[in-house]
């Protein structure tokens, strides 16, 4: 996995296939790891970068975490790495930092989606990061990763994602976590996604609960031209736990730019 230096971090990413250049922003407590099935199936056609969030996997956190900082992060590997305007496929806290990205580097971006994710969370969002610090000081972050990961994904799905889910966020320290669900939980990118101009789809899943379908909606709603696909049966990670239907909502959309 190579590392690059960028921003005063060392930030680990995968990268696979050539042509037209593909980002792909992981959810939190995630890293590269959760798009291995988009890796495979994307770099026949796409030279695909899933990068690790700092703090993240094998990234480095010297800075501190912000959303719009991981936003620089991502402009700052792409120029580094000498590309041209990306594709950009981000998940959950993905999105608001995809939607920094589009601000601080609009010429970086040629074509956007936006899965299981949100605008604004608004007093919810608050309570919900303090209610994880809370959680996470009660009970550590082994045993906070074992009940995210079964209150996450879906009943059916391959047991191999939840194990890998538990150990990438088990692995965070809890203050590189805390810090990371803060800034994306509280995060408000209304007025930056009213201002995207690029061609956007929209994904959730039908059953997700920690972002239901209705702030994708939203979403929609604030983006000109964006659409909406819904997954069926996919809870949170969709592209975990309907891979097909996840492929079936996206594909079209970022082969047809």
């Amino acid at each position: 996995m190579p590392i690059i230096d960028v921003n005063g971090e060392s930030l680990a990413y995968e990268r696979a296939g050539s042509s037209e250049p593909l980002l792909l922003i992981h959810s939190l407590g995630t890293a590269a790891w959760l798009w291995e099935e988009q890796i495979r199936r994307w770099s026949d056609r796409f030279d695909v970068l899933a990068i690790d969030a700092r703090g993240h996997g094998r990234s480095t956190r010297r800075g501190g975490f912000s959303v719009r900082n991981v936003a620089a992060d991502c402009a700052a590997l792409l120029d580094a790495l000498r590309l041209p305007a990306a594709n950009v496929v981000a998940i959950s806290m993905g999105g608001p930092i995809a939607a920094h990205l589009t601000d601080l580097a609009p010429e970086r971006v040629r074509r956007l989606v936006i899965a299981d994710s949100f605008a604004t969370q608004g007093e919810a969002g608050a309570q919900r990061a303090t209610a994880i610090a809370e959680t996470i000081e009660a009970r550590g972050m082994d045993a906070y990763a074992r009940q995210y990961a079964a209150d996450t994904l879906v009943e059916d799905g391959d047991p191999a994602h939840g194990e890998k889910l538990v150990a990438s966020i088990a692995a965070m320290s809890a203050e590189a976590y805390v810090e990371a669900a803060r800034s994306v939980f509280t995060a408000d990118v209304v007025e930056l996604m009213r201002a995207i101009r690029v061609p956007t789809r929209v994904v959730v899943g039908s059953r997700d609960q920690r972002t239901p379908p209705r702030l994708s909606e939203e979403i929609a709603g604030l983006i000109a031209g964006s659409d909406l696909q819904v997954i069926e049966g996919a809870r949170h990670l969709a592209n975990l736990d309907r891979p097909d239907g996840f492929h079936a909502a996206v594909d079209p959309f970022l082969m047809s730019g």
